[in-house]
């Protein structure tokens, strides 16, 4: 049985392949999260708003989406791929910048090693973030396999990945 999404998606370069792994991680997560609460009873069942069962639900499906656009040669998968992880990017050296110039107290707060992972963390998923979003500006073998449509992403898709960007879905 050929299907012609896995066809595609054997024509896609490593890094896509890398950020392939990083959404089936993501819908694992998200999975295991949703299992681990069904069996401790505590799904939908802890009084907290609809709003905090929906925001992964909604970062999960954008990062599908953005993974779909890709293997799918959508004319604005790879728009919609670069403004994610330019994004990403952004809000990973937000949070560095925060961690950084906060009043962090270690005798209050367990110590420097969660401090120091928290800084390492995010600096390295800010670094990562960067160098995909620098080889999906760059790639030649991305923009040979791609349509080149010329398409960017419209203003109200931006908007939106910013909006998610803000509720801390992504």
């Amino acid at each position: 049985m050929k299907s012609r999404y896995l066809e595609r998606l054997t024509e896609l370069p490593g890094p896509v392949w890398l950020f392939g792994a990083y959404v089936v991680y993501r819908l694992w997560e998200w999975g295991f999260g949703q299992l681990m609460q069904i069996v401790s009873g505590s799904w939908w069942l802890g009084g907290g708003p609809i709003l905090l069962y929906l925001i992964p639900v909604v970062g999960v499906a954008l990062a599908v989406c953005v993974l779909w656009g890709l293997v799918d040669r959508s004319p604005y998968g790879l728009s919609l791929a670069r403004w994610y992880a330019g994004l990403q990017a952004v809000m990973r050296f937000a949070a560095l910048l925060i961690l950084v110039f906060s009043d962090y107290n270690p005798l209050l707060h367990g110590g420097m090693e969660p401090y120091l992972r928290g800084i390492a963390g995010h600096a390295v998923w800010c670094v990562l973030w960067f160098l995909f979003l620098c080889y999906l500006e760059r790639s030649e073998a991305l923009k040979a396999v791609m349509p080149e449509t010329g398409r960017n992403l419209p203003w109200w898709g931006v908007a939106v990945l910013f909006c998610l960007m803000l509720t801390g879905v992504i």
